[in-house]
């Protein structure tokens, strides 16, 4: 009896002690595992407030009325990109409440503008990101509005002239963007931000990358344009899209010749034609004519016709001026006059008709426009070193269909390849992530 008694005194102390062990590990792993978290949560908390110092000890910058147009000083850049720095680090961390990245977001934001204009090709696409991320959060409309702005600004200078292809630009996508902040932002800073656009592409040299450009825009800006009564920007753009989209379609051929009879297109009917917009006071028009002239003489017979419109872009050059120019200037070793028949802008114009010069927005000469059998325009703006075989495959075919207008085109296609592969390389669409 005595010894069972013992056992169960053993027994019981032993499962006591068991259970106290159980107890006091578990007691030390959570003081151990709850300290860790306060000191961690401590950590964090008092990076974040380093972070958070930094930002705004660095964040005295302003926004210059300039900003674009001269290098920022240096100092102002590095304080940006200490923002920008100390932003992604507080942003990276997972435990901030959504009021303090919110209030990160829009330092960051500030900072990308900055820095967009400095090193373009490493901070824009992050600031258009940013934009999209904010797009929609309560206290931010302003700062996004300005941020539209200058992401609209980097985006027209990129589009017209990108200074590194790693930033691609589509047009069309800038041109879709900058409506949408229009309707969303009426007011003079949009339309500044659609008129400067609309200048740099009107500022660019080649005649064929400008029109590309405004074949593009133009179907996107005049329903704005004429939404918000800017009728006389709307139909100077649409006269200027008129021409841009005339690769494969009919031309308005139409004015007076110099007796003042009317012309009669239907006489172009079945033949190559080349347009030529000229003025008596036009250096490089005068320039082309020998080249044109031996063209005229080597395929009139086989059915190639010049008609040559003079323009009062620089004025009104009466005829009596214009018929004396054609009878008294030679052109040439040759001395050559122009064999082709003349046009005369100024007698339509006094007569009150629309002219083909104003229906097409030509407002610079020289503009070759040449035209296949079938009365549609094969090439807008040709060079004259790729003419001759442009007009030889252009007679050679009766009805052109897409493949012979495509060997007609061969020879200014190849020369063009270049330019051709600059305005794609542009035209990328601006990722809106």
């Amino acid at each position: 009896m005595q010894y069972r008694r013992i056992q169960k005194i053993t027994l019981y102390y032993f499962s006591t002690m068991k259970r106290f062990s159980i107890l006091f590990v578990t007691l030390t792993f959570c003081f151990f595992f709850v300290s860790t978290i306060l000191f961690a949560d401590a950590d964090e908390k008092k990076r974040l407030e380093e972070l958070r110092g930094i930002v705004d000890q660095n964040m005295k910058l302003e926004l210059p009325s300039d900003l674009g147009k001269k290098r920022l000083p240096k100092e102002d850049v590095n304080a940006a990109l200490t923002v920008y720095e100390a932003s992604e680090k507080i942003l990276a961390e997972k435990n901030i409440s959504e009021e303090f990245r919110i209030w990160t977001l829009k330092r960051k934001a500030f900072a990308l503008i900055l820095l967009a204009y400095e090193e373009t090709p490493r901070f824009f696409p992050r600031l258009a990101a940013v934009i999209d991320e904010l797009d929609g959060k309560e206290g931010c409309e302003v700062l996004l509005k300005e941020a539209e702005q200058h992401v609209l600004q980097i985006g027209s200078v990129l589009a017209m002239n990108p200074a590194d292809r790693k930033v691609a630009i589509d047009l069309k996508s800038l041109a879709d963007r900058m409506i949408l902040f229009a309707k969303e932002n009426p007011g003079p800073e949009a339309n500044l931000l659609i008129e400067q656009l609309l200048t740099m592409i009107d500022q660019i040299p080649q005649p064929n990358q400008r029109d590309k450009r405004l074949a593009i825009v133009a179907p996107i800006f005049v329903p704005y344009l004429l939404e918000s009564n800017r009728k006389t920007v709307a139909q100077s753009l649409m006269a200027d899209a008129r021409r841009a989209l005339l690769p494969g379609k009919p031309m308005l051929i139409t004015g007076f010749d110099l007796d003042g009879k009317l012309f009669n297109p239907n006489q172009l009917k079945d033949k190559v034609v080349l347009i030529q917009f000229w003025g008596t006071w036009c250096p490089h028009c005068k320039e082309a004519v020998p080249d044109l002239i031996d063209l005229y003489e080597k395929y009139h017979s086989k059915g190639f016709e010049i008609i040559g419109i003079n323009t009062g872009v620089k004025g009104d050059e009466r005829v009596e001026k214009v018929r004396q120019f054609l009878a008294t200037t030679t052109f040439g070793t040759k001395r050559k006059t122009i064999p082709w028949t003349i046009l005369h802008e100024g007698i339509a114009t006094a007569q009150n008709q629309q002219t083909v010069t104003k229906f097409y927005g030509i407002d610079e000469l020289p503009v070759l426009i040449l035209i296949g059998r079938n009365g549609t325009v094969l090439k807008l703006h040709p060079l004259l070193s790729t003419l001759d075989a442009e007009i030889n495959a252009a007679l050679n075919t009766v009805e052109l269909t897409a493949e012979e207008q495509s060997m007609a085109n061969a020879a200014r296609q190849k020369q063009e390849e270049e330019i051709d592969r600059e305005i794609q390389e542009q035209l990328k669409l601006i990722e809106k992530k």
